[in-house]
């Protein structure tokens, strides 16, 4: 009656022991997937820590570069209002001297005032065809002179001519070109606000755009001009340049 007894328990503890022997190889398998999960949750979280790391970065440097270019729009328009304010002075004192046909800025005029130029028909300070200023047209200048000055402007004398080509005077022009035409009364003005109107060389610049830069198509009355243009930052000069 034993033996059936312990052979009966012997399979019972066999049975037991196999038992055990497959729960801690699942038990091992799970480990070692939850210890890679782990892993991964880990490398996951890293990954989206320094994606939003990055993406801050990036929206420092969006914010950063609207709120300098908010800035520079913001000088902008307050340069230019002090520009339309110094071109208002301007007229004002040079309205003793000249009388335009019309209002400034009105079609016909021979002096007009933009925000930060001032625009002078070619009648205004040359006979037609010449380079030499008139008389009248050297008074109006050292007044423009003397306010340009006392507030330290850099300047820009543009030359422009009408469409109609060079004839008669190709013996001063050899080249025919209204570009010669053009920078010859741009520098005849440019010299006067040097010279005489005491304007630093070195915050002057002139160009000539001969026929090609129109101020109305077709009017070769006001195409024909001198633009004195004005600013408080040197034009030709960039940001890069300064630093």
């Amino acid at each position: 009656m034993r033996k059936p007894f312990i052979a009966i328990c012997g399979a019972a503890v066999m049975a037991v022991t196999g038992s055990g022997c497959v729960s801690m190889m699942e038990y091992d398998d799970l480990k070692a997937r939850y210890s890679a999960q782990a892993e991964l949750n880990q490398k996951l979280k890293e990954d989206i820590g320094r994606e939003n790391a990055n993406l801050k970065l990036q929206l420092e440097k969006q914010q950063t570069m609207t709120d300098l270019e908010r800035v520079r729009v913001e000088s902008k328009d307050v340069e230019l209002a002090a520009a339309k304010a110094i071109a208002d002075e301007i007229r004002a004192k040079l309205g003793a001297l000249v009388m335009p046909e019309g209002s400034g800025g009105s079609e016909g005029s021979d002096i007009e005032y933009g925000r930060d130029f001032i625009r002078f028909s070619g009648e205004v300070l040359f006979d037609s065809g010449k380079t030499e200023l008139k008389a009248q047209g050297k008074q109006i200048l050292l007044e423009v002179a003397k306010e340009l000055k006392s507030k330290g402007l850099f300047v820009r004398v543009d030359g422009h001519t009408d469409s109609d080509p060079i004839k008669r005077s190709l013996g001063k022009f050899p080249t025919g070109s209204n570009f010669e035409l053009g920078a010859e009364r741009a520098l005849s003005v440019l010299l006067m606000l040097q010279k005489e109107g005491g304007i630093d060389a070195g915050k002057l610049h002139m160009t000539s755009w001969g026929e090609h830069q129109p101020a109305e198509n077709g009017n070769k009355r006001k195409n024909r001009r001198v633009e004195i243009r004005f600013s408080a930052q040197d034009p030709y000069v960039t940001e890069a340049d300064a630093k």
